[in-house]
């Protein structure tokens, strides 16, 4: 009989966390097996300890990518619970799930229609990532975004203030780059390596990507001043900014960049880099989806 292994974040919903286990034992009872993340790369542990299991992954985008990372690869299966204050990856993978019903409670209550899927992940040097890796304007939006999550009322829209605090703060990054052997070397306000369409709470920066193509879709911005940045942000919000002269779009399989001191984001996640490499893996990961 197969596993139902359910790893939760208590960060990502403390108050509803006796809510969640009542939900997952009244839908699978004796089937499920309930752990808990304890430190940092903790549900990444976890998922590894399984096998020929589905492996639920229950918090944001990063336990999403903790888990995932524990199941490249295996012959394991992913499922999302989205419980976090982004869920992008989902706005991707359950797009023909309204939005109201992306909850724990609303993907339990749909799961029988779920099917096994094989999608693409990312490698970015010894790490995974099942969503975007970036490196420039939003690693500073990220970071920036700290100061307001803890504040009453602005969680939900901390990436978003974020990005305004940012705009007028940030002013790009000497980098150099190389998609699949094409060279480039620009001052540029951002590198995104997208494997689904959206990041920061719903930000559409790539329309065109696809989770199953084998390719990653990589979008280089040139560094511009803050006010053209801010009089084309409703663009980029809505994902029609490929068209602009100062946004490149590759399809890609491999793509290397270098700069000093520099912040990747990988999923919400950041790690400081001066150099990495960041690749497809096609079919890398088996997901439960609709």
């Amino acid at each position: 009989m197969q596993q139902h292994v359910f790893i939760l974040n208590p960060q990502a919903g403390f108050r509803k966390l006796e809510e969640w286990k009542r939900l997952i034992a009244e839908k699978f009872g004796d089937q499920a097996v309930i752990r808990l993340t304890e430190y940092a790369g903790h549900a990444t542990q976890i998922a590894k300890e399984y096998r020929n299991s589905v492996v639920y992954a229950v918090g944001g985008d990063g336990t999403v990518n903790e888990v995932m990372s524990g199941l490249v690869n295996t012959d394991n299966a992913l499922c999302i619970l989205p419980a976090g204050s982004g869920n992008d990856f989902v706005r991707t993978l359950y797009k023909d799930i309204k939005k109201k019903h992306r909850t724990v409670k609303g993907i339990l209550e749909r799961i029988h229609t779920f099917r096994p899927k094989k999608i693409d992940c990312g490698r970015a040097g010894d790490r995974f990532f099942m969503n975007i890796a970036s490196v420039g304007f939003d690693a500073e939006v990220v970071r920036n975004s700290e100061r307001y999550e803890n504040k009453p009322g602005l969680r939900k829209l901390s990436y978003i203030l974020a990005i305004f605090y940012t705009i007028f703060r940030y002013h790009g990054v000497d980098l150099e780059c190389e998609i699949d052997g094409e060279p480039f070397k620009q001052k540029s306000l951002l590198l995104c390596i997208a494997n689904a369409n959206y990041y920061g709470g719903g930000v559409k920066i790539a329309p065109e990507a696809k989770v199953d193509d084998g390719k990653l879709d990589a979008y280089l911005i040139e560094s511009v001043s803050s006010m053209r940045f801010l009089s084309v942000l409703p663009k980029l919000m809505a994902g029609t900014h490929t068209k602009l002269r100062f946004v490149k779009h590759r399809l890609s399989r491999k793509v290397t960049f270098r700069g000093e001191g520099l912040t990747l984001n990988l999923d919400g996640e950041l790690f400081p880099t001066n150099e990495v490499t960041i690749e497809i893996i096609p079919d890398g990961i088996t997901v439960l989806a609709p």
